[in-house]
């Protein structure tokens, strides 16, 4: 190879490796095999199987495979919702919504900490969906909030932020909805930090008050969850066992508060 060939080569490794965020340089992982039964939410499983830990995102190693996330996005922007199960449309438009959050988030990242440093991030409507423009507020309050009447997508649905429920290391398939969603309400309610927790408080006067501390998602949301009855009646059926039992022995004698809602990003 001639000498110009080699500095020719090496001059385009340098811009390349110039071009490329920090944390994907950095990156040493590869996404992993999805699920079989994954079906088209393939590419997006593979994503969260092998950079999603905890809840907490490797958006650098994401960016490293940022085209096998154009994949699914191109998968979502060809396929038709109203072909689908109603069980199927739900797991899609959850995949979807978070799909396109990661989108947003590696638009800026790693020059961020907070999606909400990102303008207008709810209303953009630049997210593809059968060959229709979608914000990713429609897709939440428009599809998935008035077409599903579920209350555990808030809980499946996570807005790359700490308080957010856990995003879950695994595409969200039709065939293990309800188990999926389940695991989502109880993982979230057994977070204390940021979930739910219970307390014997004094008040002013010295007597005791039984508290029961909750996710801003329940206030926001709370008419979703109060559709079948109680706020209260819906969150017991998903506490952990000793904190169900505070609930239950505490009765009417019982306050509600809800926590502080941490915006930081949900990443390394």
């Amino acid at each position: 190879m001639s000498v110009s060939r080699i500095l020719l080569r090496a001059c385009l490794l340098v811009a390349a490796c110039l071009a490329a965020p920090a944390g994907a340089a950095d990156c040493q992982g590869e996404p992993l095999p999805p699920a079989p039964e994954s079906g088209i939410h393939a590419p997006l499983d593979g994503l969260l199987r092998a950079f999603v830990k905890d809840g907490v995102v490797d958006y650098g190693c994401l960016q490293a495979h940022e085209a096998q996330l154009g994949t699914y996005l191109q998968v979502l922007a060809r396929i038709d919702p109203s072909a689908l199960s109603r069980d199927s449309r739900l797991a899609l438009w959850i995949n979807a919504y978070n799909a396109f959050t990661l989108k947003l988030i590696l638009s800026r990242y790693p020059a961020l900490a907070s999606i909400k440093e990102i303008p207008r991030r709810w209303e953009r409507e630049e997210w593809t969906v059968g060959g229709r423009r979608y914000s990713l507020d429609a897709i939440e309050h428009e599809i998935l909030r008035r077409e599903f009447h579920e209350p555990r997508i808030h809980f499946a649905i996570v807005c790359a932020s700490k308080s957010c429920p856990d995003l879950a290391a695994e595409a969200y398939l039709a065939a293990r909805l309800d188990e999926q969603l389940d695991r989502a309400a109880r993982g979230l309610l057994a977070d204390s930090r940021k979930g739910a927790r219970v307390a014997r408080e004094k008040g002013l006067l010295g007597d005791l008050h039984n508290k029961l501390y909750l996710s801003a998602i329940f206030k926001w949301f709370r008419e979703d969850f109060e559709r079948g009855g109680s706020l209260v009646d819906f969150v017991k059926g998903y506490l952990p066992a000793d904190a169900r039992t505070f609930v239950e022995v505490a009765g009417g004698d019982l306050a509600i508060d809800f926590m502080d809602y941490d915006w930081t990003l949900n990443g390394r």
